[in-house]
């Protein structure tokens, strides 16, 4: 089971990275774009750990398979610990499930922090603990592309996930943005 597929051979298989990072720079935004083979939870927990409380999670969920609503849905305030508690619960789901995006927010840093459908990790407002933090995990400096064409999967295994997410936590919802579409 996995959430981000290619086809080789006429055969679809799991796509990962290659332990790889980059930087991307325009006019609005420089950020780091990471692509890692596993362990994408806890490589967010190392960025998030670095960061200044509270944390706010924005659970963008684009692709729901059971009665929830679409939508972006907004957390409280958590401190690290709660965070890591929810990232930890949830971590097969976000990993291994392409029905979703995640964000974390640490407004004292402006650091955002993005997982998306395609297991790429977004940071916006990047620090240096962040690069040592890549520098310690040996990720090498290269593009990182996602293969054309690829699958989301959307696994009946974690449809009580997605209910159990959203029924656990608070949440404030509002309507998807044209961009978290698919």
């Amino acid at each position: 089971m996995f959430k981000l597929g290619f086809y080789r051979n006429d055969e679809l298989q799991e796509y990962y990275y290659s332990n790889l990072y980059n930087v991307e720079q325009n006019s609005n935004y420089k950020r780091l774009v990471i692509g890692l083979d596993k362990s994408h939870i806890d490589t967010i927990l190392d960025f998030t750990s670095v960061l200044s409380e509270p944390f706010y999670l924005l659970y963008v969920l684009h692709t729901p398979r059971t009665c929830n609503e679409p939508g972006r849905y907004q957390s409280g305030a958590f401190t690290f610990g709660e965070i890591s508690k929810l990232l930890n619960q949830f971590k097969n789901f976000f990993e291994n499930d392409a029905r979703h995006d995640m964000w974390i927010h640490s407004p004292k840093t402006n650091t955002t922090i993005v997982y998306d459908r395609h297991n790429r990790i977004f940071l916006y407002g990047f620090t240096k603990e962040h690069m040592h933090i890549i520098e310690r995990k040996g990720l090498k400096k290269e593009p990182v592309s996602i293969p054309i064409p690829h699958v989301h999967n959307y696994n009946t295994k974690y449809d009580s996930a997605e209910s159990k997410l959203l029924n656990e936590y608070q949440w404030n919802i509002t309507p998807l943005h044209d961009e978290d579409r698919q």
